[in-house]
């Protein structure tokens, strides 16, 4: 079986805010201020993604560039997934919010068909445990329970349709997982990080 090569993108945080619109005297105003941008490595951004320290399951990820990588090879030689089988893969990244608000976070992009999926371990740090019935877990892929649709359960029927959602320096622990028929998986692609503020979804 090939490789499964995985390159993280890291969405943008949406935190848009309403203009407010006035009735001043005036028709426009030019001002000059200082203003200070940087851009920054997947572990040191807003979004923080970074493998878990100490794992044995960090070898799978690559950090040493400017965005992560997942490659499911070992040095030992394992190249793959089994096929016909339940895989699961524990603390492979940590998804950490470095900005100022509540988001919620989820991945899009996982093959499908077959399908390999993120999900939420129970170590991670997020304001919405409980969640439908498997207490959010499962529920951080597109190609999972969750609805990008509903990121918020809004309406609150508990099918774990909710992304997680991170307070600041709150943090999610993903695993990958896979089972069943993978015949035909040879997934080298890029899988995106999203996150929008909770005011937002």
């Amino acid at each position: 079986m090939n490789r499964r090569k995985f390159l993280i993108g890291a969405g943008s945080i949406a935190a848009g805010s309403a203009a407010a619109m006035g009735t001043g005297a005036f028709t426009s105003v030019s001002a000059d201020r200082t203003m200070e941008v940087q851009v920054s490595d997947d572990a040191d951004a807003l979004l923080a993604i970074d493998d878990i320290d100490d794992s044995p399951n960090s070898e799978y990820v690559d950090t040493s560039g400017n965005t992560v990588s997942i490659d499911i090879a070992s040095a030992e030689g394992g190249t793959g997934l089994n096929d016909d089988a339940k895989t699961i893969i524990k603390d492979l990244l940590k998804i950490t919010n470095q900005g100022t608000q509540n988001v919620y976070v989820w991945a899009e992009g996982l093959p499908t068909d077959p399908s390999v999926k993120f999900g939420v371990q129970d170590s991670s740090d997020i304001e919405n445990d409980g969640t439908g019935a498997g207490e959010n877990q499962g529920a951080f892929s597109s190609n999972s329970n969750l609805d990008t649709d509903d990121i918020d359960d809004d309406e609150g029927d508990g099918q774990e349709e909710a992304a997680p959602l991170v307070a600041p320096g709150g943090h999610v622990d993903v695993e990958a997982f896979a089972l069943g028929d993978l015949e035909g998986l040879d997934f080298d692609g890029t899988i995106t990080i999203k996150a929008v503020a909770e005011d937002e979804a």
